[in-house]
């Protein structure tokens, strides 16, 4: 069972994005480059990386958890060794970068190059989806 107010190492990445390219070439991008190298990337604590389109097909929203900062932590080191991270800025303006969850301090000078906005848990549960 959950606990109320009970800290977990969750952490979650949520990007806000404007679409440069077309919705087409951004969708392709999404699906058929992305979200396939994430996926077979050897990051065995990701949980979750799913991308979403706004109705008016200008921005979208990414969304990554991982099972605690070192796996966060992983994930940023993999984007910045592969090919995404001069992809990445062809097709998305980032609006806004947030960071839920409580990040190790060695995350925070990582963080810090990307102008994340950090937000430390404070109250809640998480049940996970196996409860």
């Amino acid at each position: 069972m959950s606990e109320l107010n009970k800290q977990n190492k969750i952490i979650t990445y949520i990007f806000e994005l404007g679409l440069i390219k077309s919705v087409n070439e951004t969708r392709e991008f999404m699906r058929e480059n992305s979200s396939p190298y994430v996926f077979n990337c050897s990051e065995p604590k990701t949980i979750r990386f799913e991308w979403f389109l706004s109705e008016d097909k200008k921005s979208a929203t990414l969304i990554e958890m991982f099972e605690d900062s070192d796996a966060a932590k992983l994930r940023l080191e993999n984007h910045s060794e592969s090919h995404l991270v001069k992809e990445f800025p062809e097709y998305f303006e980032i609006k806004s970068f947030i960071v839920l969850g409580d990040i190790k301090p060695d995350m925070k000078d990582k963080l810090a190059d990307w102008n994340a906005d950090l937000r430390g848990n404070v109250g809640g549960f998480f049940k996970g989806l196996d409860q």
